[in-house]
This record gives C-alpha cells, structure tokens and sequence, in this order.
C-alpha cells in the first residue's frame, strides 16, 4: 500500500470515528439533560408510558445510540418531536442547513483573505503592529454583532430624523432580511472572538517559515522573485488554517444567528435544544460533525496531495 493511501484512509477512519464520536456525545448531554419533550406536552403526565417506548426514551443511553446509528447509516434520522412534530428531520437539518452555509463558507474565506493580507503585511514589522490587531478583534460574535446593528440602526435613525435619506428597505437591523444582514453575520464571524487575530498568526509564522525555508534561500541564490515561491507553498498551510477554523466558526455562527435573527441552522439548533426535540437536536449534532470532520477531511486530503513531504511525515 503506497504511503498516500494509507495516510487517506487513516484519516477516512479518524472521520468517521469522529461522527460516532459526536453521536455520542450529543447523546449523553441530551441523556444527562434536565427533563425530556414529554414534558412540554399538556397531557404528558398521561402519555409518558406510550411515549418512552415510541420515542426511545426508555432505552439505556448505549442502546440509544447504537440504535442512532444504525438508523443514520441508512438515512433515517427519524422525525422531529416538538419543534415541527412529524416532519423528517433530514428535511429540517436540510434546509436550515442551506441557509447557515451562505454565512459560514464566505466568513471561513473572508476570514482566510483578510489574515493572508495582513500577515503579508504585517510580516518583519514591530509586534506591536500585531498584537493591535488581536486585541482589535477579541470581541466576542455576539458584541460584535450588537454593536454593529446598533450603530446602524442609531445612525440610520439619525439621517432619517434629519430627513437626508429615504428608510431603507433593511431598516431596521436585524427584523428584516435583507443582504445587509447577512454580510453582518459573514463579517462578525470573520473577526470576532478572536478569529482574525489567530487565523493571521498562524499565517503569518507559516510566511516566516517559508521565506527562511531552503527553496527560498535558493530562489535568492538564483535572483529569483520570493511572491511565487512563497504563494505556490502557502497553499498547504492556508487549507490547513481553514480545517481548524471550522470548528469555531460553527459554533460562533450559533451565536450570530440568535443574535441576527438568522432562521439557520444554528437557530434551529437552539430551538430544539431548549424544546427538548431529541431527534432534531441529534440531527444538526450529527451534520455540525459532519461539517467540522469533512472539513478536517477535505484539507487534509488536500495538502496530501498538493506537499509530498506530509505523506512521508504523516503516513
């Protein structure tokens, strides 16, 4: 077996225990959660007997589990309880999942765009350059986004009073849909909570490394330009920023579309957590993990293919 393919298939493995792993776990907190939809019913006292035993609830928490994913495995994630009773949750996790991925692919690559622009820019200067734009952006999503609706609101409110603009069709943050609301959501989860600060020192040390790196010292040696060498092997180290990202960036985008009014998947998530709705809250577990560990995969398969020396290294 030659050493890419075993460094794809270990990595296929990690994917999917990681998929169990979440199954798992979003399992055990709903499991180890205070009360169950039963007790949202006005006639739950009544139906709890036939309820357990329909919904799954009398089972021991492995039971449970291994009956979730043998059910996944095959598509059938069961039907929502309370939030929308009856319908298929992957028709819910489906739709809800569409509208999240509007904001969160533009915030993972506006995000990547900014810090590889800054830390080309920043590179060889003082540290205090750098250490400005952490503390610039450690706000939190969600104080990002107040702010942000505040201001335009209070702004917009402003111009109107004075009567020097016409009310906008965006007006006001964030009842309405709008396009402007969602480029707020992209921008918050771009910087906020310290994401553009830590995606820009990762870059910016895998910048340093390239540019002290052998190749490089070599290009010089030849008068060659140092902007190909450094772009063509930035890319490893760019896909490798972006899988890690994933992660935090879905969970701030829970907190942006609370905040914003977003009916997405992170909305979703909240609704059915606080409802009790099991199957629904163990479907968006499982497409979040889908989504941080195919992340994971996809960049990982990525840099094997594009750095040769990952798969002697890694293999």
């Amino acid at each position: 077996m030659s050493t890419a393919l075993r460094a794809a298939l270990l990595r296929a493995l990690w994917f999917l225990a990681t998929l169990a792993g979440a199954v798992l776990l979003v399992q055990a907190l709903l499991h180890a959660a205070p009360g169950d939809p039963i007790d949202l019913l006005p006639n739950g006292a009544e139906l709890r007997p036939r309820l357990e035993v329909e919904w799954g609830l009398d089972r021991p928490l492995p039971a449970r589990v291994l009956r979730y994913l043998g059910a996944a495995a095959t598509g059938d994630l069961g039907t929502s309880l309370v939030v929308r009773p009856g319908t298929p949750v992957v028709e819910l996790v489906g739709a809800s999942a569409a509208r999240s991925a509007t904001i969160l692919f533009p915030a993972l690559l506006l995000g990547l765009g900014l810090s590889s622009a800054l830390a080309l820019w920043t590179r060889g200067r003082r540290p205090v350059a750098r250490l400005a734009l952490q503390l610039a952006t450690a706000a939190p999503v969600f104080l990002l986004a107040y702010l942000a609706v505040s201001g335009l609101n209070e702004a917009t409110w402003a111009l109107l009073q004075a009567d020097r603009i016409e009310r906008p069709a965006w007006f006001a943050l964030p009842d309405q849909p709008s396009l402007l609301r969602d480029a707020l959501a992209v921008t918050v989860l771009a910087l906020g909570s310290g994401a553009l600060g830590e995606t820009h020192a990762a870059i910016e040390e895998a910048v340093e490394r390239i540019l002290h790196s052998p190749f490089a010292t070599a290009a010089r040696a030849r008068g060659g330009g140092l902007v190909g060498v450094v772009l063509r092997n930035l890319l490893p180290p760019l896909l490798a920023v972006a899988g890690q990202r994933v992660a935090p960036t879905l969970g701030g985008l829970v907190i942006a579309e609370k905040v914003l009014l977003l009916n997405g998947a992170g909305a979703l998530l909240w609704q059915a957590c606080l409802q009790r709705d099991h199957p629904l809250a163990m479907g968006l577990g499982l497409a979040g993990a889908l989504v941080v560990a195919g992340g994971h995969l996809a960049t990982d398969l990525a840099r094997l293919a594009l750095d040769p020396r990952l798969r002697r290294v890694e293999a």
